[in-house]
C-alpha cells in the first residue's frame, strides 16, 4: 500500500479501525460516519458491517507514518455490570463528543498483548500506540471521543497512560452486584465470566497461581467474584500512572443522581454539553430503557427491584461469597476501591 493510502486510513475521519489481525500483523478498516457508529451499542462482533465498505493496510505500512505526538483521547475504564453503555451512550453529541463502545480492535490488541507479540516483535510494540492514534478525534476540532473499551480490553490501561491525553474515568460495580448481575444473565452471565476469567489469567494476576485442579472447583459466582477483584486491582496498580487526570465512579452514585453525575463528567471530560442539553437528556427516553436493548423498558428503580429479587433467589450463599472474595484477594481496598471520587457515594462494600 502507498504511503498516501496509509496516511489517509490513518488521517481520515471516514474510515474507521474494525479490526488488527495478529498472525498476519494487518488492519482493517471500514466506512462509516457519525451517525453509523455512534448508533452502534457496541462496536464488536454483535455490529452488522457487511454492507459497508472496506479496505486493509499492514501494521508496518501506517507504524512508518505513525505520529510522535500524543492523541486526545478521554476513556471510560469500567468492571462491567456498571451501567457504562448507559453512559457512553448519554455522552453521544454530534456537536461535542463521539462514545466509542466497547470497539473490537482493542480486544485484539490486549489479545496480541497478552498472546507476548509486543515482546516477540519489537518492531510492533507501538501498535497499541497506533490504534489509540486510529481511535482519536478527526471529524472536527471541537469534536471529543471517548473510548469505553470492552472490560477484556483493561490490560492495555498502562499503554494509554504512557501513550494518550485526555481524561480518564475508572466506572465500577461493587462485588456483589457485579454477582448479581452475572446471575440475573443466566448461561450468558455465566459464559461471559469464564471468559474473562480465562482472559484475565493472562494479566498476571494472583489465581493464574493457582493450581488446574483448585480453579476448576470454582463455582460460576465464585468465579464471577475473582473476575471482579482482577478488574479492580488492574484499576488500582494502573492508578498511580494517570492519577492527575484520572477520577473514579461507582456506578450507584450515578444511578443516584444521573444529572449531577453527567453534569460533573461534562466538565472533567471537557465535552461542553451543557447543563440544558444534559437536563433533557436525563428527562428523556434514553433513562427510561435498557442501554443494550431499547425495546426494554428499564429505568433505576426497576433495576433495583429486579437486583433484590436475583439476591433473594441467591440467599446467604451472595454474601458468603462476596466475604469469602475479600479473603482470597487481600489487596482489594475494603472500602471504595478507587480515591477521587467523580461524585461520591455513602455505602459499604463487604
Amino acid at each position: 500500500m502507498s504511503e498516501n493510502a496509509s496516511y489517509t486510513l490513518l488521517a481520515s475521519a471516514d474510515w474507521f479501525p474494525e479490526r488488527f489481525d495478529a498472525a498476519s500483523a494487518n488492519f482493517s478498516f471500514i466506512k462509516a460516519d457519525f451517525a453509523t457508529i455512534a448508533g452502534q451499542t457496541f462496536l464488536d462482533h454483535r455490529w452488522d458491517r457487511a454492507a459497508l465498505e472496506k479496505r486493509s493496510a499492514s501494521a508496518s505500512s501506517l507504524l512508518s507514518i505513525l505520529p510522535q505526538q500524543k492523541p486526545k483521547l478521554n476513556f471510560i475504564w469500567h468492571t462491567g455490570f456498571c451501567c457504562s453503555t448507559l453512559l457512553a451512550q448519554a455522552l453521544n453529541d454530534s456537536a461535542n463528543n463521539l462514545s466509542l463502545c466497547e470497539p473490537q480492535i482493542l480486544v485484539d490488541a490486549a489479545d496480541a498483548k497478552r498472546g507476548g507479540l509486543f515482546v516477540r516483535r519489537p518492531a510492533f510494540s507501538d501498535i497499541p500506540k497506533l490504534i489509540f492514534h486510529l481511535l482519536a478525534p478527526k471529524r472536527s476540532p471541537a469534536l471529543a471521543v471517548t473510548v469505553k473499551p470492552a472490560p477484556a480490553a483493561n490490560v492495555l490501561l498502562r499503554d494509554a497512560a504512557t501513550q494518550t491525553a485526555g481524561a480518564m474515568l475508572f466506572l465500577y460495580s461493587d462485588c456483589r452486584s457485579f454477582l448479581i448481575s452475572t446471575a440475573k444473565l443466566g448461561e450468558e452471565g455465566r459464559k461471559y465470566v469464564r471468559r474473562m476469567f480465562i482472559a484475565l489469567l493472562g494479566d498476571g494476576h494472583m489465581p493464574a497461581q493457582w493450581p488446574p485442579r483448585k480453579l476448576l472447583s470454582l463455582s460460576d459466582l465464585e468465579l464471577a467474584a475473582l473476575v471482579w477483584h482482577m478488574q479492580i486491582a488492574e484499576f488500582v496498580r494502573s492508578w498511580r500512572l494517570v492519577q492527575a487526570r484520572a477520577r473514579s465512579l461507582d456506578c450507584d452514585a450515578f444511578l443516584a443522581n444521573p444529572l449531577e453525575t453527567l453534569t460533573r463528567l461534562d466538565e472533567f471530560l471537557s465535552l461542553n454539553m451543557g447543563s440544558e442539553k444534559l437536563a433533557e437528556l436525563v428527562a428523556g427516553p434514553l433513562f427510561r430503557q435498557n442501554a443494550k436493548d431499547p425495546n426494554v423498558s428499564l429505568d433505576s428503580g426497576l433495576r433495583r427491584e429486579q437486583n433484590e429479587a436475583i439476591a433473594r433467589q441467591l440467599g446467604p450463599d451472595l454474601d458468603r461469597i462476596v466475604s469469602q472474595s475479600y479473603e482470597i484477594c487481600p489487596s482489594t481496598p475494603r472500602g471504595a476501591p478507587l480515591p477521587n471520587p467523580l461524585i461520591t457515594i455513602d455505602k459499604k462494600y463487604i
